[in-house]
């Protein structure tokens, strides 16, 4: 088995693996704009006899991890072809993937699992679910009573217009710390145009502007056909976000207006929010819950370094057999506020350690994904003296990641 990138030429093998493994397959000509979405920088194959049989694609993103933002691979367009399953591919893309991302000085990465024990073998943690809500829009009626003030505008556009609007907007609230619903594990893409407009060429985008400046944004798909009963015709939402509350009254002030046209309104919501408070007469409502993301440190130096957390210093044992950079003893120091990592390479055979932790268990830890206790019950961390226990009980507190974009 041979691991290796692709070239432009390559790039219809992919697209025939993709289609076989998530669509209705084809042996009609393509359309150029399927190809283009794929770049080959993105793509690490693995070859048998000459042959293309598996792939995966490897983005490169950035994700707010504990409040600050730091280079992420996201893990997707993962197959292999039936006939040479249970061969190892996957095993040896992926860890083919963590050194390119390393190489690339990507720190952390994160999928949705085909199966989710094979990546935790992989030493990726689960995660929590999004929540996708489906209100009626009438619930939202109440928004149309918002006073007409001149400071405020509202601009529509068809969404594959917008990448570059949509990242500097999220760039700059996420350092400003504004992004509203909630921002942690919040991953800014970096798609090339052609791959930006393969994924939105259906969707429009709403911005909503205060004194000129965004505050509010959603990106959407609208089905209103004539053909519909009422009760189908509905707006999803696939990303939304806003600055204050203001600005989401506004940008629900928009969908509003389309009550004589619609009938529901599908939008994700962090797992943990309180929705109701947000709407008007709602009733029950319909909720589905999304696939897990999963999560993986790739460097846990450039993971740790610069959290914004505060704690006594503590010294661990890792253990990554995927990442052999991370098999080491590190000592972190947060006594001003800020994390500093250092790796012990040379003799530590009388170095007191704090804990071991797995490379699963470090992930959950940094990312939040679990009570601490979890993870001791797990054995993703063991050795753990009580001092140090309640150290990372208060300085890793549990948090909810909320990513709304799907790759």
């Amino acid at each position: 088995m041979k691991i290796r990138k692709i070239d432009k030429n390559e790039r219809i093998e992919i697209l025939k693996g993709d289609l076989y493994a998530y669509s209705r397959w084809t042996n009609q000509d393509l359309p150029r704009s399927h190809l283009t979405a794929i770049n080959p920088d993105d793509v690490l194959a693995a070859e048998i006899d000459g042959k293309i049989v598996a792939a995966l694609q490897c983005f490169r993103f950035q994700q707010l991890v504990r409040g600050v933002i730091k280079s992420m691979g996201g893990i997707g367009g993962v197959w292999t072809y039936p006939e040479y399953r249970n061969r190892g591919c996957v095993k040896a893309l992926m860890k083919s993937a963590f050194l390119e991302m390393r190489m690339q000085g990507i720190c952390v990465s994160m999928l949705t699992p085909f199966k989710e024990s094979f990546y935790e073998s992989l030493g990726y943690a689960i995660a929590n679910v999004t929540n996708e809500i489906t209100i009626p829009i009438a619930s939202l009626s109440n928004y149309l009573k918002l006073p007409n003030q001149n400071n405020w505008s509202c601009d529509r556009f068809p969404a594959t217009e917008v990448r570059d609007i949509l990242s500097n907007f999220l760039y700059e609230n996420l350092r400003s710390h504004t992004i509203m619903p909630h921002s942690h594990g919040l991953a800014i893409t970096n798609f090339t145009y052609d791959q930006w407009w393969h994924l939105h060429r259906q969707k429009l985008c709403v911005v909503i502007k205060r004194d000129r400046q965004p505050v509010a944004l959603a990106i959407y798909g609208i089905d209103s056909s004539g053909n519909l009963p009422m009760s189908d015709r509905q707006i999803e939402i696939s990303s939304i976000f806003w600055t204050d509350l203001e600005s989401r009254d506004r940008l629900f002030a928009f969908f509003a207006s389309h009550r004589n046209q619609i009938n529901s309104l599908k939008m994700p919501i962090p797992i943990n929010a309180h929705i109701h408070s947000w709407l008007n007469d709602a009733g029950k409502l319909q909720s589905s819950i999304t696939e897990p993301w999963m999560v993986r440190i790739v460097d846990i130096v450039e993971a740790l370094n610069g959290l914004p957390i505060a704690c006594e210093p503590f010294t661990f044992a890792l253990s990554d057999p995927q990442c052999s950079w991370n098999e080491s003893i590190f000592r972190v120091d947060g006594d001003h506020g800020s994390l500093t990592v250092k790796r012990y390479n040379g003799d530590v055979q009388n170095m007191v350690i704090d804990f071991r932790a797995t490379i699963a268990g470090i992930s959950a830890l940094i990312y939040g994904t679990c009570e601490i206790a979890e993870l001791v019950h797990k054995q993703w961390i063991t050795n753990l003296n009580p001092v140090t226990y309640e150290l990372l009980e208060n300085a890793f507190t549990p948090c909810v990641i909320y990513n709304p974009f799907k790759f």
